[in-house]
């Protein structure tokens, strides 16, 4: 087998263990048909992760990197903050979308019930893009362009409520339309909702 760093090996189990998560469900993920699949022994696959919890910590690990830190970038940028809110809902439906087991690990069992440590740091992780979200909500309401009468930290837990739905309406039905499709639709009606009549 190609010798890899560390870094490059665990990159590759974590995407793996995803994709096995997409097909069969976080009860499909096992360290045996992981390390099948990526034509390694078990023994190797423990040198870079103890157990499937830890392999699933990976995961939301890396399920932070691409969506709630690439929103914090974003939210970041020099435009206007309703493009801020378009881009983050975009790049988020957007990953979801190449990364099918990302959905079918949130809305899991195990990671409502059992793996309480997980669920507390992706809770973390969850608590941060929605402040994200809220600041961002505040910095439209602050010029002008979102409503006055609405309160930016339900704004942000409604927006990424949309997304969550939609992802996991999109997982049950087998992934029979197209996501981003969806979410462009949800964010035309949710930004029309949140602007002043002023700024249409």
């Amino acid at each position: 087998m190609e010798k890899k760093d560390t870094k490059t090996r665990q990159a590759e189990i974590v995407s793996m263990a995803v994709a096995i998560i997409g097909e069969t469900g976080v009860s499909g993920l096992t360290t045996a048909r992981l390390a099948k699949r990526l034509g390694m022994s078990e023994p190797n696959l423990y040198r870079h992760f103890n157990n499937k919890e830890a392999i699933l910590s990976a995961i939301i690990d890396d399920i932070g990197a691409i969506i709630m830190d690439k929103a914090v970038f974003i939210a970041g940028q020099d435009i206007s903050p309703e493009e801020k809110l378009e881009k983050i809902m975009a790049s988020h439906i957007s990953e979801v979308e190449q990364r099918i087991g990302i959905p079918r690990l949130i809305f899991s069992e195990d990671m409502h019930v059992r793996y309480p440590q997980l669920r507390g740091k992706l809770m973390e992780r969850i608590g941060g893009y929605i402040s994200t979200i809220e600041k961002t909500v505040e910095e439209g309401m602050a010029d002008g362009t979102f409503r006055q009468d609405i309160n930016a930290r339900e704004t942000a837990r409604t927006y990424l409520g949309m997304v969550q739905f939609a992802a996991m309406r999109w997982s049950i039905s087998g992934f029979a339309f197209p996501l981003r499709e969806e979410g462009r639709r949800l964010w035309g009606n949710f930004s029309r909702m949140i602007k002043d009549q002023g700024a249409l």
